[in-house]
């Protein structure tokens, strides 16, 4: 009997133990559960936060997101958060408990200590603004426990945020704040990183841009200036908008047309400012944060080049007005005599009127092979013939002229195996033209003129402006010279002469002769497309001998494995080979 009840009482302290360890598994099972939930949740939060601030470049503005969100994880009386705006402090502090104002203000006594330990010496302005619920003046206790954690980006500290609590132990474990602030300190370096590099790609471009650029704030500060700017401007090393603006000419103040853009924030345009030796268009435009950005276009060729045009209009006109006049006089002479002109006289008119009409028609075919040449559109027609030939008669036309002017012409094959090549022969013509005319042009009465033809390796010595060590090879070329004993050309207008518009101006006003400039810019733009070079030797007061060279091969091959630069628009001319 004893021992039955004694195994009943065990059995049931035995149930008891079960079911007490049943409930305990049970609680645990259900805690663990919802730790897990809670777990879940805090990270879904926080992979919320983590999207809105991860492309944020405002620290107020991600201060702000975490701020909102810290009830999803914490019991706090107080969130307060600090940072640098501009030139003073910004506090903020969220209620959530009754609390008095003893309260708020230990909590910026104490933040401010903290910031300032951190960041240095603070604005002494400082800009409040509270949220939640209403301060009670009657509460005259503060808090028990608090918790302060920085943002901290580039090893920078940009804010504080603070959590305080009546209760004490209120933050043992704040991990998820610190993952959240890990977050928002990885955005805002990415970010730097990211500007830093934008910064410096920026910087790269402006640097590698021809025209000047710099950029100015309302404040008169210079942000930027690039090495164009400073070439434009005269300027070496350091300087500041002061020096800039002292540069531009009396009267053109750049000063007050920067900040008239700014404020207004229209862009400008002052066009042929004169700066120095320069003429310079500047475009002035506003951006954004009261900045202006000034771009300097140096137009110096530009106008050089328009002056030049004019130029050749003032001498086409004088060009063309006289071998037209001659044409019109001998017209009405024909005209009015009605036929009773003797046939000699009635001839000699005639004469006058072909070869004035030549004349005419010589300037305009210059002006339009010049246009074919700029666009590229001049076309060559090469056949295979005998380019000696050719050139001896070229300069049998030119003999009655300078048969007139008393000036020795003559030609010379110096090489009798010159071998036929491939070549046009109508613009080579024109090349023996044109050099022929200018000889004739510049050499005295009782001068000499002689055109030489030869087959030969050139010579690997260079002189003035010749480019032939860009032909040192084994390869024999057919080179043409022209020379005079003329007044010769300065070596300054030497550089000048295959332009376009340009001509010698060393000679004296009796000789000189005015042209249009085009011959040996045609010239040269016709032997280059031959895959040649044109050259010039001077000496003043002794003479001048253009020389060309070309090619027996249709494409000679040089020494270099570069290729030649095409210096004219005839580079690129299309050829027909015949």
């Amino acid at each position: 009997m004893e021992i039955a009840l004694l195994a009943t009482i065990i059995f049931g302290l035995y149930a008891i133990y079960l079911s007490y360890k049943n409930d305990l598994l049970q609680k645990k099972t259900l805690d663990k559960e919802k730790a897990e939930k809670d777990r879940l949740y805090k990270l879904s939060v926080i992979k919320d936060i983590q999207g809105k601030i991860a492309y944020a470049t405002d620290p107020e503005k991600i201060i702000d997101t975490i701020m909102v969100s810290l009830q999803n994880f914490y019991n706090y009386s107080t969130a307060s958060s600090m940072i640098i705006k501009d030139t003073h402090v910004l506090f903020k502090i969220y209620i959530e408990d009754k609390i008095g104002s003893k309260h708020i203000e230990k909590v910026k006594e104490n933040m401010l200590s903290s910031f300032e330990k951190l960041v240095g010496k603070l604005p002494h302005q400082i800009e409040e603004k509270t949220y939640g619920k209403p301060i009670d003046d009657s509460i005259d206790s503060t808090y028990s426990s608090s918790f302060h954690i920085p943002l901290i980006a580039n090893n920078k500290v940009l804010a504080l945020i603070y959590l305080s609590s009546v209760k004490e132990n209120a933050y043992s474990n704040m991990e998820d704040l610190r993952e959240l602030i890990d977050s928002a300190s990885s955005a805002l370096t990415h970010f730097k990183q990211a500007v830093d590099e934008e910064t410096e790609r920026f910087f790269s471009l402006i640097n590698s841009l021809e025209d000047g650029v710099f950029m100015i704030d309302n404040k008169n500060n210079l942000l930027t200036i690039n090495d164009s700017a400073k070439k434009l401007l005269g300027i070496s090393g350091n300087t500041d908008f002061l020096n800039i603006n002292s540069i531009f000419p009396y009267g053109f103040c750049l000063e007050d047309k920067i900040q008239n853009v700014i404020s207004s924030k229209k862009q400008c345009l002052e066009k042929e400012i004169q700066v120095a030796d320069k003429i310079l268009n500047i475009f002035i435009n506003p951006i954004e944060q009261d900045k202006a950005s000034i771009i300097l276009r140096d137009i110096s060729e530009y106008k050089k080049k328009e002056l030049q045009k004019e130029d050749l209009i003032h001498i086409m006109v004088h060009e063309l007005r006289n071998p037209m006049t001659a044409i019109k006089d001998s017209m009405e002479l024909i005209i009015t005599s009605k036929g009773a002109l003797e046939k000699e006289k009635e001839a000699k008119f005639m004469e006058i009127i072909h070869q004035q009409s030549k004349k005419a028609l010589s300037q305009i075919s210059s002006i339009l092979d010049t246009a074919k040449l700029d666009a590229g559109k001049l076309i060559l027609v090469k056949t295979k013939g005998d380019i000696a030939k050719t050139i001896e008669n070229e300069t049998k036309t030119f003999v009655p002229q300078a048969e007139r002017k008393k000036i020795s012409l003559r030609f010379e094959a110096l090489n009798k195996d010159i071998p036929e090549i491939f070549y046009d022969e109508i613009r080579i013509s024109q090349v023996i033209d044109n050099l022929l005319s200018n000889s004739l042009k510049f050499t005295p009465e009782n001068g000499k003129i002689k055109v030489e033809l030869d087959y030969n390796v050139l010579s690997p010595t260079t002189d003035g402006l010749s480019p032939m060590k860009q032909f040192l090879s084994l390869d024999k070329y057919i080179i043409v010279s022209v020379s005079d004993d003329g007044i010769g050309i300065k070596p300054e207008q030497q550089k000048l002469l295959f332009s376009k518009y340009t001509q010698a101006k060393n000679t004296s006003e009796e000789i000189a002769t005015k042209g249009t400039g085009l011959g040996l810019y045609l010239a040269k733009g016709i032997v280059e497309a031959h895959e040649g070079r044109i050259w010039v030797k001077s000496a003043q007061g002794k003479g001048t001998t253009f020389f060309f060279a070309l090619p027996t091969t249709d494409v000679a091959k040089t020494s270099e494995e570069t290729s030649k630069p095409a210096t004219t628009p005839l580079g690129r001319l299309s050829q027909v080979v015949n």
